[in-house]
């Protein structure tokens, strides 16, 4: 293994992923979340090299998450005796946003994908605690919004590394 390709952007890049998952998981131990691995897990998950790029993924990682929150929210208590008809509506409402991500070709895409599966990941569980299903709900988005700002703050304001640069840098490279 060439240890030696990688350089100094790619570890301060790794460096900071793992500073932003370490906050986020103390954030969320600290405040006493029942799931504080979902905080880790999402600052990892909108990382990106472009700082810009962290930013676009996390408003709309944001507000997928509560899209989907809200649909489970909707769904659950009113379809809860009903587990055939719960199922279905949730299926229901992944293939529509399944569907709409798949229609929509910018960035945007990715809450309506989000949308779609944080129902599922919602509701399915809350079946048989449906009374619990708000909090559940309003967990899980915390859960999710303290690793989007966790990882947003440290790769938007800890060396942020724009789009500007890295295009000048490309260009030098190729005119050299």
């Amino acid at each position: 293994m060439n240890l030696t390709r990688f350089g100094g952007k790619e570890a301060l890049f790794s460096v900071k992923c793992l500073i932003a998952a370490f906050l986020a998981y103390y954030i969320a131990l600290r405040i006493g979340l029942t799931r504080p691995y979902w905080a880790v897990t999402t600052s990892y998950i909108v990382a990106q090299p472009l700082a810009g790029a962290v930013l676009s993924k996390a408003v709309f990682r944001v507000a997928g998450t509560v899209l989907g929150a809200a649909a489970a929210v909707v769904l659950v208590p009113n379809l809860v005796n009903a587990p055939e008809l719960l199922s279905l509506g949730l299926a229901l409402w992944l293939g529509l946003c399944l569907y709409i991500s798949l229609l929509d070709r910018t960035p945007r895409a990715y809450l309506f994908l989000l949308a779609g599966y944080t129902a599922s990941i919602i509701g399915f569980p809350s079946v048989t605690t449906p009374g619990a299903v708000f909090t559940i709900a309003a967990l899980r988005v915390q859960e999710i919004t303290i690793g989007i700002l966790c990882g947003s703050l440290i790769h938007g304001f800890v060396f942020p590394q724009t789009v500007t640069a890295t295009l000048l840098a490309r260009i030098d490279a190729i005119l050299a």
